[in-house]
């Protein structure tokens, strides 16, 4: 891992540096995942984010970014950061600082320092507890970049090793959230947690409690967004973390954790990694609400779950076009999701495998889910009918038509109309 990128990005922001320098003779530092993509050799893009941390208190820091950043929001000034966008890139910049929950709170204090190493003592794990400064001045030839690094982050992000700057349990007692961090990063990057680091989180666990359902399922969303996230999930069912987030799964039994390995083995998406991860829950759909996720999130979650569901009852049970039509039907936009998530459920199920491929075969020949051949109006004005019960059984006949058939166009839909029509109105016996 090369000093390189660092000393080339340094350069890009010695601007942010000389404001703060010749604003109040602060000091500003880059921290967190830029100093972590740099070190891996990625180059700071102009557009890029990046996390700062300076000496300037909260108030300083807006003071010396109004008029000079092309916009500044404040509504994080509270917890110490304050954030802006200049020149396309934005910046977040956090006063050194420390966050601490006390009993009953589900928000941490905070408290403010003016020294850059105590202030990384503080971070969640040593990968995130490295920094460089962003110089005032460039002396000639660019950038003369020193890393400070003095919990060894370098070493363990080469080792893919997760550790924490002090003890995890004073770590995990301090922010409990760091425990679901703990989950992400292991996805993201590929880390391995060191033993005392697991026994700290199947200790500490039960401190989650105190921290908001919000800030856990945004920890949750950024694992499930890892390219492959199910090693992170696993180090939290493992520890019990997951169980503590979501109750739901512990309330499954011995089946708790089988939707942890079908993250890997489903395309990436937010409904569709939920749905199987919460596959051993009855009600997938009520528990993404409570974690409060959007709710078009929840509803698309249940939908891909009960499609599956529904996928793996019918599969094998009647191997024909109409079966695999209905289904589809039934699943809506939610079907290629459910088709990937009943795939990861049943790898070795040879129905559910001809199920798919008759689904992909259809869908690449007719569309499963277009409109009708016919509208309501279409069919009131074809039979000469008004609006009545008569019209909603006359859709459901097309639709069990093309059901059975495939699709029909508007000609022959009306020709088979007439002839239910017909057949429906001719009197019985008698008549």
């Amino acid at each position: 891992m090369s000093l390189a990128a660092i000393a080339a990005a340094a350069s890009a922001l010695a601007p942010w540096g000389r404001r703060f320098a010749e604003r109040g003779g602060w000091r500003l530092y880059v921290v967190g995942g830029a100093v972590r993509a740099l070190l891996r050799g990625e180059d700071l893009r102009p557009d890029d984010e990046v996390d700062m941390t300076t000496d300037a208190p909260p108030a300083a820091v807006r003071e010396v970014l109004t008029g000079w950043a092309d916009t500044v929001w404040t509504q994080g000034e509270r917890f110490g950061t304050v954030g802006c966008r200049r020149a396309g890139r934005t910046v977040e910049i956090t006063t050194h600082r420390a966050e601490v929950y006390v009993e009953g709170s589900r928000r941490p204090e905070v408290s403010y320092g003016d020294d850059v190493l105590a202030d990384l003592a503080r971070r969640d794990f040593t990968i995130g507890a490295m920094a460089f400064e962003v110089p005032a001045e460039l002396p000639p030839g660019g950038a003369a970049v020193e890393l400070i690094d003095p919990f060894g982050g370098r070493e363990d992000l080469e080792g893919g090793r997760l550790r924490t700057p002090r003890s995890p349990e004073q770590s995990f007692a301090e922010d409990p959230l760091r425990m679901l961090r703990a989950g992400r990063f292991v996805a993201t990057l590929g880390l391995v947690a060191d033993p005392e680091l697991e026994e700290a989180m199947a200790a500490l666990r039960g401190r989650l409690e105190i921290v908001s359902v919000e800030r856990c399922a945004r920890e949750l969303s950024l694992l499930l967004a890892a390219e492959a996230p199910a090693a992170g999930a696993d180090l939290l069912a493992r520890t019990g973390v997951l169980a503590e987030v979501v109750p739901e799964l512990a309330a499954a039994g011995p089946a708790a954790a089988t939707g942890v390995p079908l993250l890997d083995e489903v395309p990436p998406g937010e409904p569709l990694r939920l749905a199987a991860l919460l596959w051993p829950v009855p009600d997938v759909g009520g528990v993404v609400r409570r974690l409060r996720f959007p709710a078009a999130v929840a509803r698309r979650a249940d939908a891909i779950v009960t499609a599956a569901r529904a996928l793996l009852a019918v599969a094998g049970t009647a191997d024909d076009d109409a079966t695999v039509r209905r289904w589809a039907r039934d699943a809506g936009a939610g079907a290629p999701s459910a088709v990937a998530l009943a795939a990861a459920v049943a790898p070795r199920r040879t129905a559910v495998a001809a199920f798919a491929e008759r689904w992909r075969r259809l869908v690449a020949e007719q569309d499963l889910s277009g409109p009708p051949p016919l509208s309501g109006a279409a069919v009131m004005a074809h039979l000469g009918i008004e609006e009545g019960p008569a019209v909603g059984a006359a859709l459901r006949h097309l639709e069990e038509l093309q059901i059975a058939e495939g699709p029909l166009d508007a000609t022959e839909a009306r020709r088979r109309l007439s002839a239910w029509w017909e057949a429906i109105r001719e009197p019985g016996p008698g008549g």
